[in-house]
């Protein structure tokens, strides 16, 4: 197993490397993009760092022409990064947007490297390292994906509860017995967990289960080290008298919501990327590399789900504790943004600035968030994710929803309409005509949502160039108004 320090080391170059980039430092307020002639019309580090939503539907330049500026800013000015892939084409996509910025030496692939998560994370620097909590709320993360994915998007409280119980004892149990967690272990230990108390005092259970050899082996260390006997005693108490006396439908559940998960990393590509040893590490992005999780979802399916979001979760734990608060910036960037995203991804982003961490999502439409995170009782959500995503750009779109409410965003305005009339008026064998012309004060929508189905959509029909709309909260641009129209070059 290779030391996690060691990992934190700068890679030395190789001979035929790209010349790297030595950044002198990065001020927030750097410029990263200027989207016009005009000073105030410039797009910071700043403003990355508080987080990007880029909308637009198939085919309307979004991942080609805002996307591709923003993440040839990021690779131009050093930023480290890790991707999360849901289209096939997205590494090679990743490799050319490196060699045509001289990143080349800094990608790495996650299905050439090892990430063994659970050894991280109890060997890794910092406070809290290897405490049970933060072992359970990375199961946790994967299983609320696992929930999306089979359409229960929020779970019962009581189902959370009693996974995260249930993980909690394994958790303990296997440390107080060996001092390490490991995945195969944890698996074992829950599968030959006693199903009623009968089986718990049997002598045949006891000779046959692995579970009771760990509750052995803990009683033995708890012994020999009172510090570690409140843990014990809780953790027996649980496997030998709380669990057997489960209703056995309600556990059985409780047990497949742990082991269908487990069970996804302990064969074929996820056995030996996550469970085996480690070559890679969230923190090595904080140093410039640029991780892609190469398991595309329209390949692995669920299994490239997981994988992405554990690295999401672990990288944002990872910038969230990262002490060079003036450091080099480290994007998270997903497109197709609906597979990935979690609860905590709101959370993550009420902070993400103070980690220097550039959040940039892209999907099709808002739709695509209320489907993945469960319909409209899942609205609140989505409001607040995207409301903590300062930048949001918006390319053409068809989606009623997406268009409406990006014209509520950008907001309403005094507006002045012209009305004229006329009248007709008869007297006799004469008839008068009255024209009558005044303006009317109305308060409308400043942009109005038929606009964005009319936005360029590059390709050859608009020479490679896509035209968008950006909203930033809190700014104003050069041309008056919280938003203005861009024109991106696809070329």
């Amino acid at each position: 197993m290779i030391r996690l320090g060691n990992l934190l080391r700068p890679r030395r170059p190789k001979a035929d490397d790209a010349p790297p980039i030595i950044p002198t430092g990065w001020n927030l307020d750097d410029p990263l993009l200027c989207l016009s002639d005009h000073p105030r019309d410039t797009w910071r580090i700043r403003d990355a760092c508080e987080g990007t939503q880029i909308f637009g539907a198939t085919g309307s330049g979004k991942t080609s022409g805002s996307g591709r500026a923003l993440a040839h800013a990021f690779l131009r000015n050093g930023f480290g990064g890790l991707v999360l892939c849901a289209k096939s084409d997205e590494p090679q996509l990743w490799k050319r947007y490196a060699a045509e910025t001289g990143r080349e030496r800094d990608i790495v692939l996650l299905s050439e490297e090892h990430f063994n998560f659970l050894h991280y994370e109890a060997n890794r620097p910092g406070a809290g390292a290897g405490q049970t909590e933060n072992l359970v709320a990375l199961f946790m993360q994967v299983a609320e994906i696992a929930n999306q994915r089979h359409g229960h998007a929020t779970a019962d409280l009581y189902w959370e509860r009693a996974v995260k119980q249930l993980l909690r004892n394994a958790i303990d149990l296997l440390a107080i017995a060996r001092g390490a967690v490991t995945l195969p272990e944890l698996f074992e230990i829950i599968r030959t967990a006693p199903q009623d108390t009968d089986e718990a005092a049997s002598a045949a259970w006891q000779s046959e289960s692995v579970c009771h050899d760990y509750i052995q082996k803990a009683a033995d260390n708890a012994t020999k080290n009172p510090d570690l006997q409140p843990e014990y005693a809780m953790t027996a108490k649980y496997w030998l008298e709380e669990f057997p006396r489960m209703d056995n439908r309600p556990r059985s559940s409780i047990v497949s919501l742990f082991t269908t998960l487990a069970d996804s990393f302990l064969r074929g590509a996820l056995r030996k990327l996550f469970s085996s040893e480690t070559t890679i590490i969230p923190d090595q992005t904080t140093l410039g590399r640029i991780i892609i999780v190469d398991l595309p979802v329209k390949e692995w399916n669920e299994l490239g789900q997981y994988a992405a979001v554990l690295m999401k979760f672990m990288t944002q734990k990872a910038l969230e504790r990262r002490a060079d608060a003036e450091g080099r910036p480290v994007f998270i960037w997903a497109d197709e943004a609906h597979y990935f995203s979690t609860a905590y991804d709101q959370i993550f982003q009420t902070t993400a600035r103070a980690s220097r961490a550039c959040t940039v999502y892209l999907t099709q439409n808002y739709s695509n968030y209320l489907s993945a995170l469960g319909g409209e009782s899942a609205r609140p959500k989505v409001d607040s994710l995207l409301g903590n995503l300062q930048t949001k750009i918006f390319h053409q779109n068809s989606d009623t929803v997406t268009n409406q409410w990006a014209a509520e965003l950008i907001g309403r305005k005094l507006q002045y309409r012209l009305s004229s009339g006329s009248s007709e008026t008869h007297g006799g064998s004469h008839a008068s005509r009255t024209t009558n012309e005044g303006e009317q004060q109305v308060i409308d929508l400043e942009m109005q949502p038929r606009e964005f189905t009319l936005l360029w959509k590059g390709g050859t029909d608009y020479k490679c160039l896509t035209r968008a709309v950006i909203f930033q909260g809190g700014r104003i641009w050069a041309n008056g108004k919280t938003w203005k129209h861009v024109v991106f070059n696809q070329e």
